[in-house]
């Protein structure tokens, strides 16, 4: 009998393949005194193989920036997909401004160097550059701290008042929030009634305010608001799925090391584990691990002889003759630091909440925003730098106490999936609402999962969409995994206010999706990671993430390995009929969506697959436990409203 492999695919995501750029042939008018003229968005990303695209994470339509190596064009972000987009060659400098056509009168905002925010173009991926990005180009220091004693951080809030009080002049947004604002051409054309230029000393010394008075009223939106959204939008940059992975390719595994390692007691121990996590948009890291620990033995068949399994798969042999180990990730905050991008708290792994012994995350530094490197190699691989770092802590490094025994190893975890600001026409909340218009967030809601294996009931888990976007538990009382009661949990125990039962984060929300009123959407990132989920513990939904189960065996090649049946799916929330509607019965639905359009919503469970392919395997006995989770892989899933929910109005 074969074996089963269970292996996540991402190779295809953390190759950086250098990919490049052009651009409208038409002259910009040269006289200084007429303003600029914008022809495009830039160069495109999706058909020219050296151009990168990116967007600024203030969905600013119309905000100006030139490419270092045009000299001849001027260019503008344009809403694509509900992203601030534009490009420029791999490596350029991006100088972002605003002005119009009509006058020299500009508010400089200083050269972005993309070769810092992301060098090498990683595939389907644009960068994201960030206000505070703009704010450090804007004064030559990266931040240390969100305070306003930090320079930079300081001017990263002026930029914030300065788009926040557009937003409300647009009726774009209310104050606090951060919706879409379009920088028109008249709007641009106006800048002519300030006196002098506005840049970076005016943001530092606060001028900038009064300097703005003829063509903006910044006094509307306070530095405390400012402050808070900048720190919302600096926290965004992390939100996404984090993932490590199984790499099966025999020439790179001397460089690419995955989630490996060993015991420091027996080199022969070998240890391997696969991760997923959710780091949702108040800082809030969920997920698990699936951990194999033993000394890897070859495959010998009947007669005898030893399979051809290279000296780098071995270890990869421990799927099917060690017993998967599920190891938790409980809601962790503060992983990763949002400014410097490292590691800042080690992320604890436990079998239980209660364990003694766990794994921890401790080392490592988030490069381009997109993954952190185990080795050199993959430190080049993702800076485009012929030399290695000085700084040791770059690299990825894990450490595990198991029962009495120390292990340690590499890691390389790859971030996707990023989220993005939540549009309001579908995220109504009664901070994005006007007095006397109805909101529907926070949203109590139901979500049944059905198992593809008959013998196995369906199970229904009651989730709390907040106010921030975040993905909580609505448990019941004694035990019960959904609830018909709507109350607030307390902030810092999470204990339910109305039952005293303990919820849980499980996950967030990506983005929002509008289309008129045939689609008001927005899609679910979750992870369930405890025993308390009872036969949902390990359900995964809305990742994104592509797996590929494939067979190996004693005659299995690394071709063959990476050959098999992908599984991938998002998940939306469908509220069109409860927004349009009004209708509370059956005002939402829950969908994937694939090549010809929507599609029935899945779920998977990782755990559960890797328990199944021990089971399968000669030689090894499953226990009735393990049997039984073994049939809890993948389902449907079905939503609706919880009986106490309202809609409510400000």
């Amino acid at each position: 009998m074969k074996n089963k492999f269970l292996a996540p695919f991402v190779l295809t995501g953390l190759t950086l393949a250098l990919i490049g750029c052009g651009a409208e042939k038409t002259k910009v008018n040269e006289d200084p005194y007429k303003g600029v003229t914008v022809y495009s968005n830039g160069c495109d990303a999706d058909s020219t193989d050296k151009c990168l695209g990116f967007y600024v994470d203030y969905p600013i339509e119309g905000l100006n920036f030139d490419c270092s190596t045009n000299t001849t064009e001027n260019f503008e972000t344009q809403i694509e997909g509900g992203l601030a987009s534009g490009g420029c060659l791999i490596g350029d400098k991006a100088k972002f401004y605003i002005q119009g056509s009509e006058s020299s009168r500009r508010i400089t905002l200083g050269d972005v160097d993309l070769s810092k925010i992301r060098p090498l173009k990683v595939a389907g991926q644009p960068a994201a550059i960030g206000l505070i990005d703009i704010a450090s180009a804007m004064t030559g220091k990266a931040p240390t701290s969100m305070t306003m004693s930090d320079d930079t951080f300081k001017v990263m809030v002026g930029l914030t008042r300065v788009f926040q009080a557009l937003g409300e002049q647009q009726e774009a947004n209310q104050i606090g929030d951060v919706q879409p604002i379009e920088l028109s051409a008249n709007l641009k054309n106006n800048i002519k009634l300030i006196s002098a230029n506005v840049g970076v000393a005016d943001f530092l010394d606060g001028s900038y305010v009064e300097k703005l008075k003829p063509w903006i009223n910044v006094s509307s939106v306070s530095e405390s608001v400012a402050s808070t959204v900048a720190e919302k939008l600096i926290k965004q940059s992390l939100v996404n799925v984090y993932s490590t992975n199984f790499y099966v390719i025999s020439p790179l595994e001397e460089y690419m090391q995955g989630f490996t390692g060993k015991s420091t007691s027996n080199p022969n121990k070998e240890s391997i584990a696969n991760m997923y996590l959710v780091t949702d948009r108040t800082g809030y890291t969920t997920g698990y691990a699936m951990q194999w620990v033993g000394i890897p033995k070859q495959i010998v068949d009947s007669e005898g002889k030893e399979s051809t399994i290279t000296k780098s798969l071995l270890k990869y042999l421990l799927i099917s003759q060690a017993l998967p180990q599920k190891l938790d990730v409980g809601a962790q905050q503060g992983w990763i630091n949002p400014l410097t991008r490292k590691i800042e708290s080690p992320l604890a792994l436990k079998s239980n909440p209660n364990a003694s012994d766990k794994l921890e995350i401790y080392q490592g530094t988030l490069l381009n925003n997109t993954n952190i490197a185990s080795s050199e190699y993959m430190y080049k691989s993702a800076t485009g730098l012929t030399t290695a770092s000085t700084d040791p802590t770059v690299y990825g490094r894990w450490r595990q106490t198991l029962n009495g025994e120390q292990l340690t190893g590499n890691i390389d975890v790859f971030k996707s999936n990023s989220a993005n600001y939540l549009d309001k026409n579908v995220f109504l909340t009664k901070n994005t609402v006007k007095t006397g218009e109805k909101y529907y967030f926070p949203l109590y809601a139901n979500i049944k999962f059905n198992f593809d294996n008959s013998e196995i009931p369906a199970e229904t888990l009651g989730i709390v969409i907040d106010e921030n976007g975040d993905i909580r538990t609505n448990l019941g009382v004694d035990g019960s995994l959904s609830s018909n009661t709507c109350n607030d949990v307390d902030p810092i125990t999470y204990l339910d206010k109305g039952t005293n039962v303990q919820q849980y984060r499980i996950g967030t929300t990506g983005t929002a999706y509008v289309s008129g009123s045939a689609e008001k959407s927005i899609t679910l990132r979750m992870i369930l990671a405890n025993p308390i989920f009872k036969n949902l513990d390990g359900a995964v939904l809305g990742l994104n993430e592509s797996l590929i189960i494939q067979p190996i065996s004693g005659s299995s090649s690394e071709e063959e390995i990476l050959n098999g049946t992908r599984y991938s799916g998002g998940v939306r929330l469908n509220l069109q009929r409860l927004i349009n509607d009004q209708n509370v019965a059956s005002g939402v639905n829950i969908t994937s969506w694939g090549e010809s359009g929507a599609v029935t919503a899945g779920w998977g469970n990782i755990s559960a697959a890797y328990q199944a392919i021990y089971n399968s395997a000669t030689g090894n006995t499953a226990t009735t436990e393990q049997q039984n989770l073994a049939k809890r892989t993948s389902g449907t899933l079905s939503v609706n409203l919880t009986s106490c929910y309202a809609i409510k109005t400000k």
